[in-house]
């Protein structure tokens, strides 16, 4: 660095605070400009709290509170200002129920939803009769209400596992069930042909209680006594079969309702590798002994089993036997890791590279290292991200990424993932509250995705890069709007990055020199936007000094230089994230270097054929000829020149019933350069090009009076377009 490097340079690359201008705010107080819409979160109608319902089997295993509430309105309000009233005191409640949540207070939702209507009735705890009266109906929903924090996720996808293996479990207990009672009746149906069922006694136990007096039982044992016995079953096969039901009886792995664990039962929940793969190792006895059992009951019911052939292979049959399909018959084991650290992270790629049923959830609370002395880089993705990466890497595995603000919005993914039979890791980032979870995928530190290794057309139906905000792009964009000090309204359009995500931790706040936000942006400072100073090459980010915007506490704006490594974070971030963009077919490098060959092939044919044209004569050339075999008179002339009509719109594009609009903002939270507000606050279709089929389909499914219509796809190549599509009919 020379000597007459600006101050703002002199930090940006070297971190020398000693010429910085004095500012009356340190950075630590500060936050991403982004934040100044989000206030109070508990007015921010988002997919939390959620519901998860009490009976596997029956209905949606979690819904959120709002879809729930939405649901409530569908079937018990009209459109239209008739029912607005409803729809707005019923808002009210879901918001109360929300802050109580987050203050504490845990209850079901319907005990929650009477709390929280005798609060606002008078703001008394026990209000008048009539208060009662014109209370919106509470969701039909039952259940557990959770909130968006660090046991999010554990506990969420318990209830998915539960879900599965519900099914599963049922499945099994019926089997054993079956097969049991058909190796009784074999046993039932030899000692029924035997001399001691014709003995009086056992005659008398085997006719009804109100039928005795007109039968002489021990005259029809003597009767009976006299007819030939058939044979009894050999003492081998009975040894077998009794051998058999004491097996499909003891069975510890389900009960009746199908559920893993429960009393006397084997447990499948675990909170570290190490016991779950102990657990695994123990129970594999019992598992050949049941897998056995039944394999030896189907072929006994049937009368098939071969004692020439089928002796031998049992006798041989131990635990080594059990394979892929054996295990599938099991409850598979669920392991919730509260805070991954290096040794569980490399125990969690051990227990994934064996193949065997354990789905395991990783989560991580810190995915930024802070730079601490002995530290002297930035590192993101350290735990979950990376492991999650290295996962893709096994093949086999499915493997599900994303905070656990995103959870419910990925619940398919989530309940595929607790049901395949292959291992499943499930990473989750867990942040303080919603916004710095979600911020987490926002940054691209922490972006969201599904392999699914089971799934056909190869890694474009393999991967899919979902659930993340405005995927094509490298950073979400989003409009800024603020004030100057001369009470001018401002906007600027700017991209959450990573260096956002980091802002608004404490611990980087030395990686920061917060200046005035309207700090002279030319001459020796030139001040430059992070995610435009990281499409610079090494010449130009020589001249250039990379910065922020920031709010304080006030929501004052705030400009923010970056030091240099924050900055290479980032450029590591972003390459990160375009790798997996690849993998989702979102720039894909071999495409586009094709692309470009095909380009450059066909530039180099037309100007071959331009060449040929101009070497030509001009009487004969084709753009000028008329063919001989026509007379002249016959070729038509020119036309006049006539405006084109108008296109009419295409059914297939997507819009919305304006007039009916709301405006809850919901649909402009989700991409607000798609959605727009007019002169009259209510939502229209700015740009259908500036984001995603995916966004206007979430937009549709969260639009409180169903108003948003998606139309059909506007780009074929974008991943999952089969489920949009399907989602999207309700609202087409």
């Amino acid at each position: 660095m020379s000597h007459g490097a600006s101050p703002l340079a002199a930090f940006h690359r070297v971190g020398d605070r000693s010429r910085l201008p004095q500012t009356d705010l340190p950075a630590a107080t500060l936050r991403p400009a982004l934040f100044g819409r989000y206030k109070d979160l508990d007015a921010l109608r988002t997919d939390f709290p959620l519901l998860l319902t009490q009976a596997p089997g029956v209905g949606p295993w979690v819904i959120s509170l709002a879809d729930a509430v939405d649901a409530m309105l569908r079937e018990t309000t009209r459109p239209g200002a008739h029912d607005e009233e409803m729809r707005r005191k019923a808002l009210a409640l879901e918001e109360a129920v929300r802050r109580k949540l987050r203050q504490g207070q845990s209850a079901s939702l319907p005990q929650s939803w009477e709390a929280a209507w005798r609060e606002l009735a008078n703001g008394k705890n026990a209000p008048p009769e009539s208060a009662s009266q014109g209370a919106p109906a509470a969701p039909r929903f039952t259940g557990e209400l959770i909130d968006c924090d660090r046991g999010t996720a554990a506990r969420l996808v318990r209830r998915a596992w539960l879900e599965s293996e519900r099914r599963k479990g049922r499945a099994l207990h019926a089997r054993v069930q079956r097969l049991e009672q058909k190796l009784a009746d074999i046993l039932q149906a030899d000692f029924m042909h035997s001399g001691a069922a014709r003995e009086a006694e056992r005659l008398e136990k085997a006719v009804g209680g109100t039928d005795h007096a007109v039968f002489d039982f021990d005259a029809m044992a003597r009767v009976l006594s006299s007819a030939p016995a058939a044979d009894p079953l050999p003492a081998r096969r009975r040894r077998r079969i009794e051998d058999a039901i004491d097996a499909l009886q003891s069975q510890r792995f389900v009960g009746p309702d199908g559920l893993p664990g429960g009393s006397g039962h084997h447990p499948f929940e675990f909170d570290a590798c190490t016991a779950a793969r102990e657990a695994f190792s123990d129970r594999l006895d019992d598992m050949q002994r049941l897998v056995r059992a039944i394999a030896i009951a189907e072929l006994e019911a049937d009368n098939h089993y071969d004692e020439t052939r089928h002796d031998r292979f049992f006798e041989a049959f131990d635990a080594g036997r059990l394979g892929p399909g054996d295990f599938e018959l099991f409850p598979s084991y669920l392991v919730c890791i509260e805070e991954l650290d290096r040794g569980e992270r490399n125990r969690v790629l051990d227990l994934l590279e064996s193949g065997l049923p354990f789905k395991i959830v990783a989560q991580s609370t810190d995915i930024i290292d802070y730079l601490s002395s002995d530290h002297q880089q930035a590192s993101s993705g350290t735990g979950g991200q990376n492991l999650a990466r290295m996962a893709l890497g096994l093949d086999d595995v499915f493997v599900l990424q994303a905070p656990n603000a995103f959870l419910y919005r990925l619940r398919h993914e989530l309940l595929q993932a607790v049901s395949v039979p292959q291992p499943a890791l499930i990473s989750v980032f867990a942040g303080t509250d919603y916004l710095a979870s979600a911020s987490a995928c926002e940054s691209r530190v922490f972006p969201c995705f599904a392999f699914d290794p089971s799934a056909s057309g190869g890694m474009a139906g393999r991967f899919r890069l979902t659930g993340n905000p405005q995927q094509e792009q490298d950073w979400p964009g989003h409009g800024l709007d603020y004030e100057t000090d001369g009470h001018d309204r401002q906007g600027a359009e700017t991209a959450f990055t990573v260096v956002d995500f980091a802002a608004q931790d404490p611990r980087f706040a030395s990686r920061f020199a917060a200046i005035d936000a309207d700090a002279d942006a030319d001459g020796d400072n030139n001040l430059v936007d992070i995610a435009a100073y990281l499409q610079l090459d090494d010449r130009q980010r020589a001249r250039a000094v990379p910065c922020i915007m920031l709010i304080d506490e006030h929501d004052r704006l705030r400009r923010c230089v970056v030091d240099d490594r924050l900055v290479e974070a980032a450029t590591r971030c972003l390459g990160a994230w375009r790798n997996l963009q690849e993998l989702g077919g979102i720039g894909n490098s071999h495409a586009k270097a094709a692309l470009r060959e095909a380009q450059r092939r066909w530039d180099e044919e037309k100007a071959q054929l331009s060449a040929r044209q101009s070497a030509l004569p001009a009487a004969a050339s084709p753009a000028t000829a008329t063919p001989a075999s026509v007379p002249a008179a016959a070729v038509p002339s020119a036309a006049p020149a006539t405006e084109e009509p108008a296109a009419a719109p295409s059914s297939d594009d997507p819009w919305i019933e304006t007039i009916r609009c709301t405006s809850c903002n919901e649909c402009k939270e989700i991409n607000d350069r798609m959605f727009a507000y007019d002169e009259d606050n209510r939502a229209y279709i700015a740009d259908p090009d500036a984001g995603t089929y995916r966004e206007l389909v979430q937009a549709a499914e969260t639009c409180q009076v169903a108003i948003i219509h998606p139309g059909k796809p506007r780009n074929p190549d974008e991943p999952g377009l089969e489920e949009l599509i399907k989602r999207a009919e309700p609202f087409l």
